[in-house]
């Protein structure tokens, strides 16, 4: 009997759809991690994937920089107390440039202007991405290692770690790892010694 062949898919399609640009069967790493978990409590709800909010959140950004450069024009000039620096770029802006949490709930020497907060958005996503896939290839890697050379435990433990690696990429969701529970056979061992010490006793 030839032994089984695991073999690993190239590219998965999910179960999520963006709203704005309208694309279909996209996997949950096209989406913020909070976008993904409301699709999943109500599969009706409509979410937006990473490009489309990475483009709204440029088009505020544009409309806020009009907005102040405007009412700056319009002005006689700033005052100092208008002006808040910002910890990312060190520059001080109007409080147009910023998010009003940034400026309630941060304050001076924490808060970031929204251009600040968008870019340390997209990096922290393009990481996260980038350490996800780095993870997939390896564990694709080794599944095919033990392919070639592995034996048939081998092969089924570094296929499933790929496929629950890919899987995370595409639902969102970390696999989790089931314990023996009370059922497990430690409980059954647990109660063998107690009644082999039982029956010792009646000895």
């Amino acid at each position: 009997v030839e032994p089984h062949q695991f073999t690993m898919a190239s590219a998965w399609a999910g179960d999520f759809a963006c709203c704005v640009c309208r694309r279909k069967r996209l996997p949950a790493a096209e989406f913020s991690k909070n976008q993904a978990a409301k699709a999943r409590v109500d599969p009706t709800v409509a979410i937006k994937c990473k490009v489309c909010v990475s483009a709204a959140e440029g088009a505020e950004r544009d409309r806020a920089a009009t907005t102040a450069s405007t009412a700056a024009a319009g002005a006689a000039g700033t005052a100092d107390g208008d002006l808040h620096e910002c910890s990312g770029c060190k520059t001080a802006l109007p409080t147009a440039r910023f998010n009003k949490n940034q400026l309630r709930n941060k304050g001076p020497g924490k808060q970031r202007c929204q251009e600040c907060v968008a870019s340390a958005g997209k990096a922290e996503a393009a990481e996260s991405q980038a350490t996800s896939q780095a993870k997939l290839e390896r564990l694709r890697g080794d599944a095919a290692k033990a392919e070639a050379t592995g034996s048939s435990a081998q092969k089924l433990v570094t296929a499933a770690a790929a496929c629950a690696a890919e899987a995370e990429l595409v639902t969102g969701l970390k696999p989790i790892k089931l314990g023996r529970g009370r059922g497990g056979s430690g409980g059954w061992r647990g109660r063998s010694r107690g009644t082999q010490g039982r029956g010792g006793g009646r000895r």
